[in-house]
């Protein structure tokens, strides 16, 4: 692994429950400042935050969430809650979707590779069962 990669990865860790602490204090600061945990994209589907385990039963019956994707690092989930279920987009839609709704995330290369292998998989799949019915 490359120094870069590995001071960027030490780094990742270091700063990730400090900011996952700014997150929740953005989300209780009233006005412009604010920053919601997740914002609705349709009916059905939510994007955002990572739901910490004692947001799950709102998230649940309010929300009526049902799934979970995520992309984030293994170490990033120990406090948190997930599952998976395919939103029917290409990665680049996936990408586009994120910067309208939540335009101060950032997709990391490495990231995207991740979603383009998941896409793959998927579609491939799918692929798979379709020939099957056919």
């Amino acid at each position: 692994m490359a120094a870069g990669t590995l001071l960027e990865a030490g780094l990742a860790r270091v700063l990730f429950y400090p900011t996952l602490l700014y997150t929740m204090v953005r989300g209780q600061v009233p006005g412009p400042a604010r920053r919601d945990w997740y914002n609705r994209i349709d009916r059905t589907v939510l994007l955002g935050a990572l739901p910490l385990r004692r947001m799950t039963r709102r998230l649940v019956e309010d929300e009526n969430v049902r799934g979970v994707i995520t992309m984030n690092e293994e170490y990033e989930t120990r406090f948190l809650c997930n599952s998976a279920k395919v939103y029917n987009w290409t990665p680049e839609e996936a990408i586009q979707a994120i910067a309208k709704i939540r335009s101060h995330i950032y997709i990391r290369p490495a990231q995207f590779d991740i979603l383009k292998e998941f896409h793959r998989k998927v579609t491939a799949e799918a692929a798979k069962k379709e020939l099957c019915y056919t």
